[in-house]
């Protein structure tokens, strides 16, 4: 009985691993060829890349400095925040940089390739194909844009029309400043939504005297049937009384305008529309905003819970706040452009301006309320999204 009871143990320990191999091989061999070749592709396919969004930043990225990354942008994007010109801090979103650059549009997307680069003691913000990147001081990282002959993008020269310009052949590339077309029969109810609409053409508009104000959506960048008399008084190249010439570029549309007053003019805001337009000065570049004629204010005793609700809003006015180190997250609502109950040093976090160890110096606008605010995930802070509010502020530095 022992000896039997030995023996069948053994027969079992034998027949058992064969068995279970051939469980597995006739499981393998019932499978459709589509689930085969599909099990192999998962298990043969290299790690996946950082997922591609229009908030992506080079600090998102598992890049060390003077690596390559090849990245493919959906269409419909949104603008996000940039830092510099030509050369962007390693927070700046990848996308609205290469919009900047005049590499892609938000309309289309398409493909790029940046190179990670060392920090710089200073970035230089500028207005281009209708997007506005923030001056900054000191960062630790940066990228460029790298072109198919694997050579850096540079920043062409305004009226250069020399062939050897690297960005000649991108979507938003300027027109030489001789072809600028002169339109000689403007009046003050003159738009840009009867011209066709062409990111990079450029018009010379010269005003009468003796205007009047017209209608006009935005600041800075205007919706393309805003009057344009009214709006270059509004940006503060003219007068109605001496009328004069001006000069704008169409740009791309924007999800959404900023309504604000400036030198006498109102503009109003708007959401989602499919075209826009720039002023341009004498030397070629894109008019930057004017800077605030009002005095800026410190705020005293500022804590981490303070937010803008007890300010009025007054066009240009700034507020400079000193947010002490050891802080912790308040809420938040908007993206670039908060709520004017958000925390604000919370939000200064969110944006990328101080840390919550550290603490820090920053300013900030009070602007208009918009009918949206739209949440995301930034530099470890969560804000919210909501709906219509009736103020809002946003950083300057």
């Amino acid at each position: 009985m022992e000896f039997r009871r030995l023996a069948a143990m053994v027969l079992v320990a034998l027949v058992l691993p064969f068995s279970f191999t051939s469980c597995l091989l006739l499981e393998e061999a019932l499978l459709t060829p589509s689930e085969a070749e599909t099990t192999m592709a998962v298990k043969d396919s290299a790690p996946m890349g950082p997922k591609v969004d229009w908030l992506l930043t080079a600090e998102g990225l598992d890049a060390s400095v003077g690596q390559r990354v090849t990245l493919k942008f959906p269409p419909n994007g949104q603008v996000s925040s940039v830092w510099g010109t030509g050369i962007y801090t390693n927070d700046s979103s990848i996308g609205s940089a290469a919009v900047h650059m005049g590499l892609l549009t938000f309309e289309k997307g398409g493909e790029v390739i940046i190179e990670i680069r060392n920090g710089q003691a200073s970035y230089e913000g500028s207005t281009r194909n209708g997007v506005s990147s923030t001056s900054y001081g000191e960062w630790g990282g940066s990228f460029v844009f790298i072109n198919q002959d694997g050579q850096e993008v540079l920043i062409a020269p305004a009226q250069s029309t020399a062939t050897a310009d690297p960005i000649a052949s991108a979507p938003s590339a300027k027109e030489p400043a001789s072809t600028t077309p002169v339109v000689s029969d403007a009046d003050w109810n003159t738009s840009a939504e009867q011209w066709e609409f062409k990111p990079g053409v450029r018009y010379s508009v010269t005003l009468p005297p003796g205007g009047s104000a017209g209608s006009v959506w935005g600041t800075d960048i205007y919706t393309n049937d805003s009057c344009i008399g009214t709006a270059a008084v509004h940006a503060g190249l003219i007068t109605f009384n001496a009328g004069g010439q001006v000069t704008i570029e169409l740009v791309e549309g924007k999800p959404s305008y900023e309504g604000s007053t400036r030198n006498g003019v109102t503009s109003s805001s708007y959401g989602d529309w499919g075209g826009s337009y720039v002023f341009i000065d004498a030397k070629g570049n894109v008019v930057l905003p004017k800077q605030s004629a009002l005095p800026e204010i410190a705020v005293p005793g500022v804590e981490w819970g303070t937010n803008a609700t007890q300010w009025q809003v007054k066009p240009g006015m700034l507020y400079t706040l000193v947010l002490p180190p050891g802080g912790s997250a308040g809420t938040v609502w908007g993206t670039d452009i908060y709520t004017n109950d958000s925390c604000i040093g919370t939000a200064a976090v969110h944006a990328g301006l101080i840390t919550f160890n550290a603490g820090g110096k920053v300013t900030l606008e009070l602007v208009e309320g918009k009918p949206s605010y739209e949440g995301s995930t930034r530099n470890g802070v969560t804000s919210s999204s909501y709906g219509n509010w009736g103020g809002s502020y946003r950083f300057v530095r």
